[in-house]
């Protein structure tokens, strides 16, 4: 990629020089033609240079489709149950914010509790859903910040790769508050959100289950697929460049985010895998791969008629019940206040 872009950058000069030098010797033709051979190469240097690096940046940088919320004053559950909204300090010595919503009344104390991660070019406040899903199974929940929105807004996505950091700052977070049980800590992550669960597990021993909706295997595994969803079908064809211009831009390889190989260093662990059987972005293979790199007890529901990330609406009682199950379990069952 970047030897292309450096020839390109190269011979432009080159000619155009060349057809100063002919211009008054030449036939209109010639000179017609040579202007045309310039003009190929300055779209080479477009299609192999500024065309990629864009691309790049409209991965890492995602469009969303609505604005970010930005400066909420409150967030609610449908009962009209509040999120508390906190900030928090990260591993670099900024900032995250999130919303944490209160275990039910009647549920244990210090609650067991969900952390909720979303997908690409997300953001938490999406995850209000899932957190009345879970508070509907007795649960704390909490959403908090990753790369690109909230306090990290304006920062790179990287799939995974840095927002495994995030959430592990956001673990922390809730185990220092006195009406969470640190020994009870689970996570469930959509998409990207759960390749980020498995690589922030891999690292962080007090996530004790997880719950992984729709992950990639790998992220090589995603280049193809995501870049005809997310920048275009023409895009595809430049798959090489593009990753070699995003790697550049981070500093790392797409190679290094594999949630497959973090689900074989899980130990007893128990992670419930969860995947649409009609899911187009993320390969339904992933799922089983996942499933079979697993070292712990583990769970695979692949969810029929069901494309990406689907579950909640395609069969949303079972949805809700299935992870509850697997994550009370995981837990040991529930508890009173007087254990």
């Amino acid at each position: 990629m970047a030897q292309s872009a450096e020839i390109g950058g190269k011979l432009a000069p080159e000619w155009v020089a060349r057809a100063g030098h002919f211009e008054s010797g030449v036939g209109k033709g010639e000179r017609l033609l040579r202007r045309a051979i310039v003009a190929g190469f300055g779209l080479a240097g477009l299609v192999f240079g500024g065309l990629p690096y864009l691309a790049a940046r409209r991965i890492l940088y995602p469009v969303n489709a609505q604005p970010l919320p930005h400066g909420l004053d409150e967030l609610r559950l449908e009962n009209g149950i509040p999120a508390e909204y906190v900030e928090f300090e990260a591993r670099d010595s900024g900032r995250l914010s999130g919303w944490f919503v209160q275990a039910p009344a009647d549920s244990d104390h210090p609650a067991a509790c969900v952390l909720l991660v979303y997908g690409y070019g997300g953001y938490k406040e999406q995850m209000i859903g899932y957190a009345q899903m879970m508070h509907n199974s007795g649960f704390a929940t909490f959403m908090a910040d990753m790369q690109g929105s909230g306090l990290r807004r304006g920062a790179p996505v990287t799939l995974g790769y840095k927002e495994r950091w995030d959430l592990m700052d956001a673990v922390r977070y809730v185990r220092s508050r006195p009406d969470v049980d640190p020994e009870r800590i689970g996570v469930l992550g959509i998409s990207m959100g759960a390749a980020t669960a498995l690589l922030a597990a891999e690292e962080d021993q007090s996530i004790k289950v997880i719950v992984a909706d729709s992950s990639y295997a790998n992220l090589t595994d995603m280049i193809q697929p995501g870049l005809r969803a997310f920048v275009g079908a023409p895009a595809a064809m430049l798959a090489p460049l593009i990753v070699r211009y995003a790697e550049t831009m981070l500093g790392m390889r797409s190679s290094d985010v594999r949630p497959e190989e973090a689900a074989a260093k899980l130990g007893n662990r128990p992670l419930f895998i969860i995947h649409g059987a009609d899911d187009s972005l993320t390969n339904p293979e992933s799922a089983q791969r996942i499933y079979d790199a697993a070292s712990g007890p583990k769970e695979l529901w692949v969810v029929p008629e069901c494309g990406h990330s689907l579950g909640p609406v395609v069969s949303p009682e079972e949805y809700r019940r299935r992870i509850a199950d697997f994550i009370w379990a995981a837990f040991g069952g529930r508890r009173n206040s007087a254990n």
